[in-house]
């Protein structure tokens, strides 16, 4: 059977932005809920309000239209109304992800431009950390009461604050075109790249997705990705939905949160997908409202967990660099399944030399819109990565698929080193390059290696110096204070050497295929946990992390 793939009524391409939504709603559907967290909710007409008084904050604070404001929050409704408070007078959101410090946050706080960061109070000491590494920043709006660590290096605000300025007048009239945020990739060669997304890009990466107005979303991924901010909240606001954020995916807590808020609709990342499979049984496994659950990607056993918990599963391919291009619809969803193509883009499977491949070869998907707008507008000061991946005047992904006779599209393997660990995209050069600060490391590789829980996990092959010792508990002591929690790998390896190609290019696909072997170290196996927190060893308290200096 060959499924069509609809999307759901667009907006005439000019009208495709924050602006013309949010005023669409706010004439519907005033007094419907449109976004709610555990502590407060937001009807439409109170969001308005609200990010406009808001956006009067920000302006009152010196922020223009064009400026970049880097936003490193948990989730919560305060995060919505601050991105979209930021629309109104046209500035631009840039999203941190919580975890990041070090290099890795210093590169996007610079790399942005952004004078201005709201930030919550937990994450100032990662903050302050790299005070002398930074060169733009020189405004802190503190989300939370403790901002001592901002006054001693930057001006300091209480977001409070935002609130109490007059609001906006009149909402900017933002058009698909703008620039609404710069979205940071995981860097999958490199430093991560800022991807410059437009309001055409946001949109479009919400049409895919089959609600109903009135339907409840759950948002539970981190509001920083495209995945919570874009697919948990913007898609319910442009159908006339409610968002429900909440602060982050617990399998234990879920159905409780699904119950409570009569959620209908969810994401679901494979790994939580499992992890909620693998709860106990209950009486309330089923009899609850939610219907539809898009689970990327979808698990071998989707079929018993639809059945168990009675919903329909569908999936989507998207990246931030597009928009959810590919999907199955809701009852479709097959294991490596990523759909049809949907009708606005066209789509191809090439060769390394970009000629199109048969059906039933595997090939690169490449793509491009019908629409203008539908895609990313460029990498942020990196004309020639932009250059590269638009060469031939088609996208590349850099993902491998094949396509079958009825047109569907099967996911073979992600063409770069990239790693996917619990829905965190990591670059294998990143984790490599704090491996390599290590004194006694000669050379090392970083791989994935197959999780319980689909997607990867992180494994390390290290070539100590000559004549040093090194042991994988003194390594991922080293590296717990350097990366984020869920960069650092679960497998080390000490090995005498890395196999290489005549040129000394790694083969790390020789490495990926051996997979966990007996010579390989698992910290876990082990008894070492490694949290935000930092790293617990066996029969110990959580030691925190301290960023070495």
């Amino acid at each position: 059977m060959v499924y069509s793939n609809t999307v759901t009524t667009l907006d005439p391409v000019e009208h495709r932005s924050i602006s013309t939504v949010l005023r669409r709603q706010l004439a519907e559907r005033p007094d419907q809920l449109a976004v709610r967290d555990y502590e407060q909710d937001l009807t439409y007409r109170q969001l308005d309000e609200r990010i406009r008084r808001v956006g009067g904050g920000f302006a009152a604070l010196g922020v223009k239209a064009g400026d970049t404001v880097l936003l490193m929050l948990d989730n919560h409704v305060d995060y919505i109304t601050t991105w979209l408070g930021l629309t109104t007078i046209g500035a631009v959101e840039v999203p941190v992800n919580t975890a990041y410090r070090g290099s890795l946050l210093s590169h996007i706080v610079n790399d942005s431009g952004a004078a201005v960061i709201v930030i919550e109070d937990s994450y100032l000491e990662q903050l302050s950390d790299i005070r002398g590494e930074i060169d733009h920043l020189h405004r802190v709006i503190v989300r939370g009461a403790d901002s001592t660590l901002v006054e001693m290096h930057w001006t300091a605000t209480e977001f409070g604050d935002l609130r109490l300025a007059d609001p906006v007048l009149e909402a900017a009239d933002s058009k698909p075109w703008d620039l609404m945020a710069i979205m940071y990739t995981s860097g999958t060669t490199g430093k991560s790249k800022g991807v410059l997304a437009s309001h055409g890009l946001a949109y479009s990466y919400c049409a895919l997705h089959w609600i109903e107005p009135g339907e409840v979303v759950m948002c539970n991924l981190p509001l920083f990705h495209v995945g919570g901010q874009w697919a948990g909240v913007y898609m319910a606001l442009i159908n006339g939905g409610t968002s429900v954020i909440v602060p982050r995916f617990s399998a234990s807590g879920f159905w409780d949160d699904v119950y409570r808020f009569g959620c209908t609709q969810t994401l679901l990342l494979g790994a939580m997908a499992s992890f909620l499979f693998a709860q106990p049984a209950r009486e309330t496994d089923r009899g609850h409202a939610l219907r539809n659950v898009n689970m990327v990607p979808v698990l071998h056993n989707h079929e018993k967990f639809a059945q168990r918990y009675g919903v329909r599963i569908g999936t989507a391919y998207g990246m931030t660099e597009l928009s959810s291009t590919i999907s199955m619809p809701y009852g479709s969803a097959i294991p490596g399944g990523t759909g049809w193509v949907r009708p606005d883009f066209a789509a191809r499977l090439v060769d390394e030399h970009d000629f199109e491949v048969p059906s039933g070869t595997v090939g690169e998907l490449v793509l491009r819109p019908h629409d203008p707008w539908a895609m990313m507008s460029g990498y942020h000061g990196l004309p020639d990565s932009t250059i590269e991946a638009w060469r031939g005047l088609w996208f590349h992904t850099g993902d491998a698929m094949i396509k079958d006779q009825n047109g569907c599209h099967h996911f073979v393997d992600r063409r770069s080193d990239a790693l996917r660990v619990r829905g965190e995209n990591i670059s294998s050069f990143e984790v490599e390059r704090e491996i390599a600060a290590h004194p006694s490391v000669m050379a090392c590789a970083v791989v994935a290696v197959a999780s319980a829980h689909t997607e990867d996990d992180v494994k390390a092959v290290v070539v100590p110096i000559d004549g040093e010792e090194l042991g994988p508990e003194e390594l991922l002591e080293f590296l717990v204070p350097r990366l984020p929690y869920f960069m650092v790998p679960r497998y080390i390896e000490i090995a005498q050497s890395l196999p290489t190609t005549p040129t000394q290019k790694i083969r790390k696909a020789e490495l990926r295929a051996a997979g966990v072997t007996g010579e390989t170290w698992d910290r876990e196996h082990a008894g070492y946990r490694v949290t935000k927190n930092g790293l617990q060893a066996p029969n110990s308290e959580p030691r925190r992390s301290q960023r070495n200096m």
